[in-house]
């Protein structure tokens, strides 16, 4: 079986991501290409299982891998007039693989929705059972405590569907408490997701392109990003 890979070099955090492109949600980091490639085949047998523990009805039968670079994209930033700056000034631009213009089927929007959902339940679990000491305390090199990372779930989610003008929620909509506001976008999501079937609409916006590829899979790459960088921060004090 072939994984198709989008590589992507962030010169901001100075390191690479790999995303398996027909499975969202399955992506691996490393220093370099080497050390990321050599993490993606754990990464998707991670993966694999994962959806295993979900469902009695595995998608794919990940065997006899074959895995394959198929595009790559260095991250760069622009200021306001659209030139380019160093990394940490401007706006980042994010990556924006080929890949990202093919239109979704029915069927991998419900595979994404099963796993946006799934991975939302883990979230919920764990934020839902940690004592507010933990959830609040400010860690030395963290931009967030765990309630922040958990509302900045949220604030992406409503970001990147207003990147193809998909909500009518305004930030200031958005509700405090992390729960809530989680339930909030999760409802925007089972509302608009399904509406991607058969799109092809690209937008370019602040110097990036998106497309509902794009979206879906920079929500699940994002959502499981920090699922486990909750688990490593609460597990490091134990």
């Amino acid at each position: 079986m072939q994984i198709r890979i989008g590589l992507k070099q962030n010169t901001e955090e100075g390191r690479f991501l790999a995303y398996a492109l027909d499975h969202p949600g399955c992506f691996a980091y490393g220093e370099d290409e080497a050390e990321t490639l050599i993490r993606m085949p754990m990464a998707v047998l991670d993966f694999d299982k994962w959806v295993r523990d979900h469902t009695a009805e595995p998608w794919a039968e990940f065997t006899d891998l074959d895995f394959r670079i198929v595009e790559r994209f260095t991250t760069y930033n622009l200021d306001d007039n659209y030139l380019s700056v160093a990394p940490g000034q401007g706006y980042h631009v994010n990556a924006w693989f080929l890949d990202d213009w093919r239109p979704l089927t029915e069927e991998e929007i419900d595979q994404a929705l099963k796993i946006y959902h799934w991975q939302r339940d883990e979230l919920l679990a764990g934020y839902t059972t940690l004592s507010s000491e933990i959830l609040e305390k400010q860690r030395p090199g963290e931009r967030w405590n765990i309630t922040g990372i958990v509302k900045h779930v949220a604030n992406a989610e409503h970001w990147y569907l207003t990147r193809l003008a998909l909500t009518n929620l305004v930030r200031a909509d958005l509700a405090a408490d992390p729960v809530a506001r989680l339930e909030q976008l999760a409802s925007e999501v089972d509302r608009i997701f399904p509406s991607f079937a058969g799109v092809v609409e690209v937008r370019g916006l602040v110097g990036e392109f998106w497309s509902c590829r794009k979206i879906v899979r920079r929500t699940l790459w994002h959502q499981r990003d920090h699922i486990e960088h909750i688990k490593k921060l609460v597990f490091s004090e134990e």
